[in-house]
């Protein structure tokens, strides 16, 4: 698949099938580069993409739904990014995200 960053990925979340996971380069800001992948039988990286310098960074369904989908009220574009690379780093929500879903 073609690269992109991970801030483009991440504000087009929706259009992407839930069987994709997002793997990037670090450190991991809104401009790294990443791409969209399948993981293999294993639920691995493949050997190939990591050869590129591409670590795990997220499943589409776990940014998508248990990340961004938190909130009862819409993020911005900003703290979207935020929200899903604090989780990638963390496995871990932000204290702001938490507030709003309550």
């Amino acid at each position: 698949m073609n690269s992109m960053n991970l801030q483009e990925a991440i504000l087009k979340l929706e259009s992407f099938s839930d069987d994709l996971c997002i793997v990037a380069k670090r450190p991991w800001t809104p401009n790294s580069e990443c791409e969209l992948i399948e993981l293999t039988a294993e639920y691995a990286v493949p050997a190939s993409v990591k050869a590129k310098g591409f670590e795990y960074f997220l499943e589409i369904f776990v940014a998508n739904y248990e990340v961004l989908n938190r909130s009862k009220i819409e993020l911005s574009p900003k703290q979207k990014v935020e929200a899903v690379i604090f989780y990638a780093e963390n496995d871990a929500f932000l204290e702001w995200l938490n507030e709003l879903s309550e």
